[in-house]
């Protein structure tokens, strides 16, 4: 596993290795190493000292990407459009580590061609079966631009609402994110224990927001350790597995592409540390008529939204 790789997930050793990569390439201080809860496991030394003699040895390569950036060597469909391009993607996020550096080229490339994102937010309005998955939230609002979940992609638009609240949260399913415009402090958490159990739940499906939480994991949130905690500024990407636990707090107006996979799990959890609770989220066909009507976007909203990102040079 690649120390640069800038992909999220579940283990100790992965966070100290993402570290190590930021300290070595002088983006985080050193003595953040030694805060990490692996840093003095034999395994985290090993990974360090490999590290070290890799950098002191390899002078003949070329440097490694920037945090974030796109892959060193361009990909064969270089000169397409990334809409073609998108047309015959297929992604398998059985591997997660080859997903990620598939999803988190793509965000990165549409990123950086905005006649291709004006297209595809404006062709929205004319492709009603995209305009109803496209959601209003509290903290944030999506448009979705692109839907082939068959084919292991959907693509989104994020753009944060004027709330911001410190609500740790995993979901469903994997994703690659590419900070357009703005910015957040994004902190990621170990859990000390497993939320899901067994897996279905049942029950769960009552408690579906901050005014009902779950009166079964009242004390869920004093397992939850963070780990790292960084800023992700425009141009920032990262991969995070479905089980990985973060928080985003956001700036205004920001915006941000994000490449999903299919579910891997029926429901995520979102965490209100400053009262102590949580509850569920489940998919658009798990989730009653009342909670689909609440948060649907509709045309008039997505009129605005796509205004505002006109307003600020997204597209």
């Amino acid at each position: 596993m690649s120390p640069t790789r800038d992909v999220v997930g579940t283990s100790d050793l992965d966070v100290f290795a993402d570290t190590l990569a930021d300290v070595a390439a002088g983006r985080r201080p050193a003595e953040e190493l030694a805060r990490l809860p692996a840093a003095g496991s034999p395994a985290a030394l090993r990974i360090r000292r490999a590290y070290e003699e890799a950098l002191a040895t390899d002078t003949a390569q070329e440097p490694p990407a920037p945090h974030g950036g796109p892959l060193s060597e361009p990909p064969p469909y270089q000169g397409e459009s990334v809409i073609d391009h998108l047309d015959r993607l297929t992604v398998d996020w059985t591997d997660f580590e080859a997903a990620g550096e598939i999803t988190r080229d793509v965000v990165q490339r549409l990123a950086d061609d905005k006649e291709s994102l004006r297209k595809l937010v404006y062709d929205v309005e004319h492709k009603p079966e995209l305009l109803a998955m496209c959601e209003r939230h509290q903290l944030l609002d999506y448009i979705v631009l692109y839907d082939a979940l068959d084919r292991g992609v959907r693509l989104r638009l994020h753009i944060s609402t004027d709330d911001h609240f410190d609500r740790p949260h995993d979901h469903r399913f994997s994703f690659s994110s590419r900070i357009v415009t703005g910015g957040y402090t994004h902190t990621w958490y170990h859990m000390d224990g497993d939320l899901y159990g067994e897996g279905s739940d049942p029950e769960a499906r009552q408690y579906l927001n901050r005014h009902n939480p779950d009166p079964r994991a009242k004390d869920q949130l004093e397992k939850l350790t963070p780990h790292i905690v960084r800023w992700e500024a425009p141009g920032s990407c990262y991969t995070l597995h479905h089980s990985a636990i973060h928080t985003t707090f956001t700036t205004p107006d920001t915006v941000s592409l994000f490449l999903r996979g299919p579910a891997e799990k029926d429901r995520s959890v979102i965490m209100d540390k400053q009262e102590g609770t949580l509850w569920w989220r489940f998919g658009r066909q798990d989730e009653p008529e009342e909670r689909r009507q609440q948060k649907a976007m509709g045309i008039e909203a997505y009129r605005q939204i796509r205004d505002r990102l006109e307003g600020l040079g997204v597209i």
